[in-house]
């Protein structure tokens, strides 16, 4: 069987850190990757090896950056619902973003 290239490696780890993220077993992914890839079970455990580094890195993040994150989040749901006409979800959203940042409307 052909080396894998980076590309495809990376796309495993991807795909396989959705799965996780959804909640699927170590057995339920060695299955979806014995089948979808044709790869041995001990090909897919390095996978998942890395994907769980991801998250783990992805879990480290800290508060002020987290909030930052969602105070993006929130000024793009308030732009896409004034563009639509959804005047109260704009406002929600403006809320939202008021209570993150320790402001009471």
């Amino acid at each position: 069987m052909a080396r894998s290239t980076a590309a495809e490696v990376n796309f495993r780890v991807d795909t396989i850190y959705g799965l996780l993220t959804e909640g699927q077993s170590r057995g339920q992914i060695v299955q979806f990757g014995s089948k979808q890839w044709n790869i041995t079970p001990r090909q897919v455990d390095e996978y998942i090896q890395r994907a769980r580094i991801r998250l783990e890195e992805d879990a480290a993040m800290t508060r002020p950056s987290w909030i930052a994150e969602a105070l993006g989040r929130a000024r793009t749901y308030e732009q896409s619902a004034y563009k639509r006409g959804q005047t109260q979800v704009a406002l929600n959203a403006i809320q939202l973003q008021a209570k993150l940042i320790g402001l009471e409307i």
